[in-house]
């Protein structure tokens, strides 16, 4: 197909870039702390913290969080979806300003790829990697979002599933550090981005993180875990399919965490999760009402607004599953404006719907949502959003699960744990913002990191 060789020449160049831009090590400072950062997509924080009650086994994660500290839930960002929270947890900042404020591009369809914010030239925000490399941390990253082509990360394997088919694996080594992939398959065996068995997946990414551990001896290093958001898409939160997912999950963890404390017995070891989420059995389904009402116009009849093509459009929602940023062609027309809020508002009204609020461009600013949204639908938990085009305006689906709400529903409230020498056991943080992540664990490193929107989290640890 066109678009592989393209593809590849493209990640030909990145790499000979790469190779050629990347940096020596920086002088390590003196026997600076080793710090893991984990992230289990989806994880909720009652999966841990009410484990027992709940019906969880996961007895290495129940430990971090007895060994250490930890929060009750994590307010996240608008919207609460992978890419954007994944940015805000490494960066400290909201969507609006580190520029990640959605999982794909508005518009940005390509056919036969599928496209993500993948690439980390459209960060706009200093990032944790940045801070650990300018303090003297050998630095490494397995599958986190937002890194393909990332200069401060020095060993670094990018989440990248462009095609969805075998050819990833490939794409993938071509956008990691030269050779990386390659000296770790020895040992870790065969790199997977196979969707379909996201567990298989998972423990590959473990396996590479841990030999990225052993034979680079990375010190600040970020691993990225979604079989259990890929199990709660398909059956809802607190699913058996769900608990099978994150128990398998819970001895990655435990392996990961052997691994860093066998380079380091001072390490510190972090916890966290982009978002929680919620059960979903309605579906609004909301191009298809754009459509109806003539703010959008196609060229043929798909299944999807990118698939039908457009012929022209007057506003287009932005989905995001809990919630949808709505985007006017030209936000200075009044005329459009006042047809998109008075049909916003009409549906808002109807309950059964399942709208729980229509944001205006200042709460959209407010949140730190995405600067071109002039209107925001949020749902309510039993209800999400889809691009699909249906007669309808609201069906009932079979049970499943989603995220992608505004911050403020408890469903999708996101995880935080971090245990080590220092850390004060058993402490309850309580809720914390997402944005203060980044300038803690910046703290645990001894790494200056400003450009935060909050302040650090006292976790009473002493100082070495």
């Amino acid at each position: 197909m066109k678009f592989r060789t393209l593809a590849f020449s493209v990640l030909s160049l990145l790499a000979l870039t790469d190779s050629l831009a990347q940096p020596p090590a920086p002088a390590a400072s003196a026997n600076p702390r080793a710090l893991l950062l984990i992230s289990i997509d989806g994880m909720r924080p009652d999966y841990v913290l009410q484990a027992e009650k709940l019906g969880f086994t996961v007895p290495h994660l129940a430990g971090l969080a007895r060994d250490g500290a930890s929060a009750t839930g994590v307010r996240g960002v608008l919207p609460t979806a992978t890419y954007p929270s994944h940015t805000s947890i490494i960066t400290g900042a909201a969507p609006a300003r580190h520029g990640i404020v959605a999982n794909h591009p508005f518009a940005g369809a390509v056919k036969d790829l599928d496209v993500w914010y993948y690439y980390a030239e459209d960060l706009r925000a200093p990032t944790l990697w940045d801070a650990a490399a300018s303090a003297g941390y050998v630095t490494g990253s397995v599958s986190w979002p937002v890194t393909v082509g990332h200069t401060a990360i020095r060993w670094n394997i990018p989440e990248y599933a462009l095609t969805r088919t075998p050819e990833d694996v490939k794409m993938t080594r071509g956008a990691s550090t030269p050779g990386l992939m390659a000296q770790l398959e020895k040992n870790a065996g065969p790199y997977l981005t196979e969707v379909a068995d996201a567990t298989k997946r998972d423990w590959a990414r473990t396996r590479y993180t841990i030999e990225l551990i052993r034979q680079k001896h990375a010190r600040f290093v970020t691993v990225h875990l979604a079989a259990t958001d890929n199990q709660q898409h398909r059956h809802g939160p607190l699913t058996p399919q769900v608990k099978t997912a994150l128990a398998e999950i819970d001895r990655m963890v435990g392996e990961l965490r052997d691994a860093i404390r066998a380079e380091d017995p001072r390490a510190a070891v972090c916890v966290v999760s982009d978002h929680g989420f919620a059960p979903v059995t309605q579906v609004l389904w909301l191009d298809a009402i754009f459509v109806k009402e003539g703010l959008i116009t196609l060229k043929t009849k798909e299944t999807t607004v990118e698939k039908s093509g457009v012929t022209d459009w007057v506003a287009r929602p932005w989905h995001a599953g809990g919630s949808a940023a709505i985007v006017l062609k030209n936000p200075d027309d009044p005329d459009a404006r006042a047809k998109v809020k008075a049909l916003l508002d009409r549906l808002a009204a109807d309950p059964a719907n399942g709208i729980a609020a229509i944001l205006d461009e200042a709460a959209i600013r407010e949140a730190g949502g995405a600067p071109t949204a002039s209107f925001w639908v949020t749902m309510r938990s039993g209800f999400m959003v889809s691009p699909t085009l249906q007669p309808s305006i609201v069906s009932v689906v079979s049970a499943r699960g989603t995220h992608g709400y505004a911050p403020s529903l408890p469903d999708v409230a996101a995880t935080f744990i971090v245990a080590g020498e220092g850390i004060a056991p058993g402490r309850d943080l309580g809720s914390i913002d997402m944005r203060a992540i980044a300038p803690t664990l910046a703290r645990l490193m001894g790494a200056p990191f400003p450009s935060a929107e909050a302040p650090a989290i006292d976790l009473s640890y002493a100082k070495k």
